[in-house]
């Protein structure tokens, strides 16, 4: 399928890195990317991305493909997977060895698989597909797992051979990922290396891990450490030339200096690579007779999915389908993707309704954000999506409280117009030899990342407030009216006048320009009309593309 690029030493691309790499261009020699930060948005991440992308190459890396339960060449992932590529022109592109859901349910996980002939089989399908869906070869990443299915049948490194044996794919070797995997495993870390495909690794990745004691979380928050760095070290040695290799650190990002002084790290690693220490020992004896052997491939994934979506509700069966560690029980291997499926959901609603969490106060909205997680599943493979549902489900929860559901909806526009789809504005010298006549027949269009909205409080005040660190007014029943849209990257809020807001929404309903006027009171003030279109264009709220073609 073709031999990927040798570039060198790169790191994760993360937004807040974005205006030091712009001003310093540093030493890097190429950027991951996750995919999905970019391929479901038309906003600020993708005019950056083009920034940096003018200055190295990209390489796309998935967390959402869902490899072991793929069905769709052709479905709404595949094809903005497909956009993106044709835009960025990745050097290479990868995605997990897991599952993220089923049956439509995302949990937003690096789901482990059962490791056995008819799960190969099927992950093999599922690879031979997208590789042809996507008219390229792809990369594999060795998963961070937490609990290991009593029907495996296989070792897991004996698993990843196979897989990329039988599919042709190449495979991202996460030397971390090994490292926590067979720590939480007990497994051999050298005996997991030799049996690897070394010759097939396109990329390396290193990264920080949090050790809990019975396990460790890979949780991508701190500096790589010096096991990890030798059995790098060991890698490199043994496949006889350094595969690309990454730097990945998504939580508690550090300043850029920081991160770049660990990849300083992975370069001499690579270089004194010959004269690696002995390879960590966590090997320890255990019966690894499988059992469970009555549950196929398809019954393993829905208990797996049943019981993170239930969670305290789910019957205690763990002990039946996982292999027991020692002071590492099922039901606590269970528990790390119990619990971290509802921090990570939690934590993302938390994070779009930052006012909202303020004004009903951190103890009444938490019991909320708990509820809304337990009552609503993830069914889109962008995460940022689950937070939209929230306002409904508020609404149902605090029925009286209108000020939080204003409050909250505006929030929620401000957080999914960010993504959505770029239109030209309508500027003045569009205008140009257009009649007073000609003008009055015209339809006028909002740009797509435009929303009107119209609220019972003074919301924008409120937020104003919240925004400027500056004391909160009591909420008092006022009626105000706010336009909420997206221009170059960013998101803006302009408070409107009544009759203002009248008149735009009879413009966007499809009425032409001298229709919107019937919508106004007989007494308006006409001479209002030029001052509020010189706002409009100004502000850049209207869209040229629509203007012209409508």
């Amino acid at each position: 399928m073709g031999k990927m690029p040798t570039l060198g030493f790169g790191l994760g691309l993360r937004a807040t890195h974005y205006p030091y790499i712009l001003e310093h261009l540093p030493d890097v020699d190429f950027f991951e990317v996750i995919s999905e930060n970019y391929m479901d948005t038309h906003g600020q991440p993708l005019r950056k991305l083009d920034e940096i992308r003018a200055h190295y190459p990209i390489a796309m890396h998935g967390v959402s493909l869902s490899i072991g339960t793929f069905d769709d060449g052709s479905g709404e992932y595949i094809q903005k997977l497909k956009s993106l590529m044709a835009r960025v022109k990745p050097v290479w592109i990868t995605d997990h060895v897991c599952w993220t859901g089923i049956a439509h349910t995302n949990t937003h996980d690096l789901l482990p698989l059962p490791y056995t002939p008819q799960a190969l089989s099927h992950l093999v399908d599922c690879i031979n597909r997208v590789q042809d869906a996507l008219g390229r070869p792809m990369g594999f990443e060795n998963p961070s797992t937490y609990l290991e299915f009593g029907a495996s049948t296989m070792d897991e490194a004996d698993f990843l051979a196979q897989m990329v044996d039988r599919s042709g794919c190449q495979l991202l070797l996460d030397v971390n990922n090994v490292y926590v995997s067979c720590y939480n495993h007990r497994w051999d870390v050298k005996t997991y290396l030799d049996t690897l495909p070394l010759d097939r690794v396109v990329q390396i990745h290193l990264a920080g891990h949090a050790n809990q004691g019975t396990h460790i979380i890979d949780t991508h928050d701190g500096p790589v450490i010096d096991p990890v760095w030798t059995m790098y070290q060991y890698v490199v040695k043994k496949a006889g030339r350094t595969p690309n290799t990454m730097i990945e650190w998504d939580d508690k990002i550090p300043e850029f200096t920081v991160l770049f002084a660990e990849l300083e790290k992975a370069r001499e690693a690579a270089r004194t690579a010959a004269h690696h220490g002995p390879l960590p020992d966590l090997k320890q004896a255990k019966d690894v007779t499988p059992f469970d052997t009555q549950t196929d491939f398809e019954g393993a994934l829905t208990r797996m999915q049943d019981a993170i979506l239930l969670g305290a509700k789910a019957p205690s069966t763990a002990k039946t389908w996982i292999r027991s560690k020692e002071d590492f029980a099922p039901e606590a291997q269970l528990g790390v993707y119990i619990k971290g499926y509802r921090l990570r959901l939690k934590h993302l609603t938390k994070s779009d309704y930052p006012a909202l969490g303020l004004y009903l106060g951190e103890e009444a909205f938490q019991r909320l954000l708990s509820d809304f997680v337990e009552e609503t599943s993830s069914n889109h493979f962008n995460i940022a999506r689950y937070s939209a549902k929230f306002p409904d489900f508020l609404k149902r929860q605090l029925p009286q409280d209108i000020f939080a559901h204003e409050l909250c909806a505006l929030e929620n526009a401000l957080t999914q117009l960010a993504d959505v789809a770029e239109t030209i504005p309508l500027a003045p010298q569009h205008l140009e030899g257009v009649t007073p006549e000609g003008l009055m027949e015209m339809h006028l269009w909002p740009r797509r990342a435009l929303a009107l909205l119209t609220f019972t409080h003074d919301i924008d005040a409120y937020f104003s407030a919240f925004m400027d660190s500056l004391p909160l007014p009591t909420p008092e029943p006022t009626p105000s009216y706010i336009a909420v849209f997206r221009h170059e990257g960013d998101m803006w809020r302009l408070p409107l006048e009544k009759d203002e807001y009248t008149f735009l929404q009879a413009l966007f309903s499809g009425k032409t320009v001298g229709e919107a006027f019937e919508a106004l009171p007989e007494d308006f003030d006409q001479e209002k009309i030029s001052v509020w279109f010189s706002r409009w264009i100004s502000n850049s709220m209207l869209a040229w593309q629509e203007a012209c073609t409508h």
